[in-house]
């Protein structure tokens, strides 16, 4: 009988794929006989890579995390410095090598960050799992909607199993621009808000007649100033990379510190198709038989602040770039729609992107 937590042997990663193991012990027929022994002849000639790993799910919250060491041991820690070093400790007792442990946590916006950077820092290999793919695996357990602590650890664990997740690697300085883009982000809404409320107010001061009080102008002056403080706080953090990316058409300083702090690290993405897959600027398919044949938009099911961010700089490089002006024009007269062929300009950039940061090389321009 084969001990293992789970055994990896070439799982997908695009899916629910049932680990080999379990295939081979629910089979009962004779194939499955066969299939064993295929299994140990691969392993034995053919070098099949095959590892006892351990997966850990930790459904995280403000104050405190769940995590499920296996099938049915789940612990409580409080989401602090006492609370990481108890759960690396209770690793260490486990008896859990690095090497052969696999952490899966749920992004959260903020909260699992904490996590993430001491688990990273402590050489401990932790994943983290896309919301949307927790939250139907975890509807697909109950019919009666049951949602606790307990089970959304259970299922995060699940897809740690299966090979879902991608790597974390943020470093504290991608961290530190991650802070300052959501922050400078915060503030040219608020200066949106407060420009819409001045002219309201001068529409009133006009009706009547004389003037009022003014407490928008001296916000407005303060805003402008800070957020003038945060982009040059974005050149202390990751500037090499920064600078690589700037030398793209339409690409400046914010949205530079914006792909940096979103993405990362380029490396994490195989092909540029998975990270324009990412920014959620893959077309949805929607077919079914010979009846069913949806409209491919975008699927938009990636970070939002990073599609608008490259919306802009699109929007800029087919303005001064040659070889992304003649793209847009020819899709324009393949007759896309000018939001549609603006949107291929994009995903083209993502292209460029990822070739310029994976080879860490200037782009050349197109003559």
């Amino acid at each position: 009988m084969i001990d293992a937590d789970y055994l990896v042997v070439a799982t997908s990663t695009h899916g629910f794929e049932e680990p080999a193991v379990s295939r081979i012990h629910h089979t009962r027929d004779r194939g499955a006989h066969s299939l064993f022994f295929l299994f140990l002849f691969s392993r034995a000639f053919n070098g099949l890579n095959t590892t006892t790993m351990h997966a850990i799910g930790i459904d995280m919250s403000k104050r405190s995390f769940h995590a499920a060491f296996d099938s049915e041991t789940v612990r409580v820690f409080e989401n602090t410095e006492e609370g990481m070093s108890a759960f690396i400790s209770e690793l260490e007792r486990r008896k859990f090598a690095k090497d052969a442990t696999r952490i899966g946590t749920e992004a959260t916006g903020a909260y699992h960050l904490f996590l993430c950077a001491r688990l990273r820092e402590a050489g401990w290999s932790i994943v983290v799992i896309n919301p949307l793919q927790a939250s139907r695996l975890i509807a697909t357990q109950s019919l009666r909607k049951v949602k606790t602590d307990r089970k959304d650890a259970l299922a995060i664990r699940t897809l740690v199993e299966n090979g879902l997740g991608y790597p974390y690697t943020d470093t504290s300085a991608v961290l530190a621009l991650k802070a300052l883009v959501v922050e400078r982000e915060g503030l040219v809404e608020l200066r949106a808000m407060l420009k819409h409320q001045r002219e309201a107010h001068e529409a009133k001061e006009h009706a009547a007649g004389g003037s009022l009080h003014d407490s928008f102008s001296p916000v407005l002056s303060a805003l402008n100033a800070e957020i003038k403080v945060i982009e040059r706080q974005f050149k202390l953090h990751e500037l090499e990379t920064q600078a690589l990316l700037r030398s793209i058409p339409g690409i400046g300083l914010v949205s530079a510190a914006t792909l940096v702090a979103v993405i990362g690290n380029a490396d994490r993405f195989s092909s540029p198709e998975k990270l324009v897959a990412y920014v959620g600027l893959d077309p949805r398919v929607h077919l079914s038989g010979t009846s069913v044949h949806g409209k491919g938009f975008i699927s938009k099911r990636g970070n939002a602040r990073l599609r608008h961010a490259l919306f802009n700089a699109a929007f800029i490089a087919r303005q001064h770039d040659p070889g992304l002006k003649r793209f847009f024009e020819k899709k324009l007269t393949e007759g896309k729609h000018y939001f549609s062929a603006l949107c291929a300009v994009e995903r083209k950039l993502i292209h460029i992107i990822w070739a310029v940061w994976t080879r860490k090389t200037p782009f050349v321009p197109t003559p």
